[in-house]
């Protein structure tokens, strides 16, 4: 049963303001790791480090694994080396390494020299990849069988094996070099007669993981596929680990908020920043002095057509809306774009598909919004040539909105930029600035006949 937080967090706050830290840790103790996790995250630093601290040492590992990276650092800058050696001692390689990717390289090694050999060796592996790779998220626990194997030989093997290995969906089969030939799932090998070879009842049709793969499109392939488990392999084929399901939700939650923050002009480090004012403050600067060198850019041109402003003043009615309407336009199909790239939907070697949808798609809501704005203006105004220039500067204004916001993730994606960037400040601060000059040169080109 999932226990109430609310409540929870009540009754934990209550032991540890008349200091039962005791009764509190007793009280956690009673709960998965990832409620303890969750809770200890409402506490302040202090409080969570000295509950941390109570914690028994195989709860602990799980709950700290849950922990974000902001509460990890705040308890790993008052952990033991003693404290911190057990923890990691008792964690799967993978969440080991997440771990330590935070702490110094000689508590790195020294941790690393006191732990069992065999761990040790697997999350130093992890360690080498880049921390976004499918080396970086694989475990190097696994269970791999060799070819000539039978099915009971390979069911001893589980047995013997399987208690340490979490999420154990497929079991891999290997040649002598230790090449990946196929796999075989739970199911299969509990069903197959057990004097049958492995490699007669093997699945061939698998889906090795390269170990420099980028873990997004890792987490598409598992997607594509419904796979619960992969295997990752070198470049020669050479078995090195394997990727759970949980490793692709994880990845999948960390990419989305990734995606959300660039989006919004932020940073994904906020969220490990905590109350860091000043760091977090120098993660938005940049996009918001980009836009405010972008509204100095659009004043710059009201500026310039001064003379058709002064004359018609009515113009100034529909630049707030036609500004609008274009970022608007923008964020839509830029952030279309980006979720097809991130997907796979959106394909880089057929942008002509992509790109004529959106035109075609930017065209029928320019006419629509064009054709409304135009006739609002006539009608507010009295003023015919004003509404075809009003509502021609709209349609204009959405179809290069629409095309912009299509094109500049697409050109981000192939510059190897993160294309989520291109989605917020940039595509709408462009947008402003492209809606605008479009109205006033359409304004002035009309403008004899909006004044008389």
């Amino acid at each position: 049963m999932i226990p109430d937080r609310t409540e929870t967090i009540a009754r934990l706050n209550s032991y540890l303001d008349q200091k039962q830290l005791d009764t509190a840790v007793e009280m956690l103790a009673q709960l998965h790791p990832a409620d303890i996790a969750d809770l200890l995250e409402s506490l302040e630093e202090e409080e969570k480090r000295a509950v941390f601290q109570e914690l028994d040492t195989e709860v602990a590992s799980e709950v700290i694994a849950h922990l974000s990276e902001f509460s990890q650092e705040q308890i790993l800058s008052d952990l033991s080396h003693r404290r911190l050696v057990q923890i990691v001692d008792e964690m799967d390689s993978d969440d080991a390494a997440d771990l330590l990717t935070g702490v110094p390289e000689e508590v790195v090694e020294n941790v690393l020299a006191r732990i069992d050999a065999k761990d040790s060796e697997h999350v130093r592996r992890l360690l080498v990849h880049g921390e976004e790779t499918a080396g970086g998220i694989m475990q190097a626990e696994l269970l791999a069988v060799p070819l000539e194997a039978t099915i009971a030989e390979a069911i001893d093997r589980v047995r013997l094996l399987g208690e340490n290995l979490d999420y154990l969906t497929n079991v891999f089969v290997t040649d002598f070099q230790t090449k990946v030939l196929g796999q075989l799932s739970l199911k299969r090998l509990i069903l197959a007669d057990p004097g049958d070879k492995v490699s007669q009842v093997m699945d061939s049709n698998f889906h090795p993981i390269p170990v420099d793969m980028d873990q997004e499109e890792v987490a598409s392939i598992f997607q594509k596929y419904d796979l619960l488990s992969a295997p990752v392999v070198e470049a020669n084929g050479t078995l090195v680990g394997r990727i759970t399901i949980d490793d692709i939700m994880d990845i999948i939650e960390e990419e989305v908020s990734e995606d959300i923050l660039r989006m919004a002009g932020s940073h994904e480090d906020e969220l490990i920043y905590g109350d860091k004012i000043w760091k977090i403050s120098r993660l938005r600067l940049p996009w918001l002095i980009t836009n405010l060198f972008g509204g100095l850019l659009t004043g710059y041109l009201l500026w310039l057509f001064k003379v058709a402003l002064h004359d018609a003043i009515v113009l100034i009615t529909f630049i707030p809306v036609i500004t609008g309407m274009g970022g608007n336009v923008g964020i839509q199909s830029s952030t279309i774009t980006v979720r097809g790239l991130a997907t796979g939907d959106v394909d880089l070697q057929r942008l002509g598909r992509t790109i004529f949808k959106e035109v075609r798609v930017g065209l029928l809501m320019a006419l629509a919004c064009g054709f409304t704005l135009g006739v609002v203006a006539e009608i507010w105004h009295q003023n015919p040539a004003l509404g075809v220039a009003v509502g021609s500067a709209m349609a204009a204004a959405i179809v290069i909105a629409s095309l912009m916001g299509t094109l500049v993730p697409i050109i981000f994606k192939r510059l190897g930029v993160d294309p989520a960037v291109a989605s917020g400040p940039f595509v709408t601060t462009a947008n402003d600035i492209t809606g605008i000059l479009i109205y006033l040169s359409i304004s002035t080109l009309f403008l004899k006949y909006i004044i008389q």
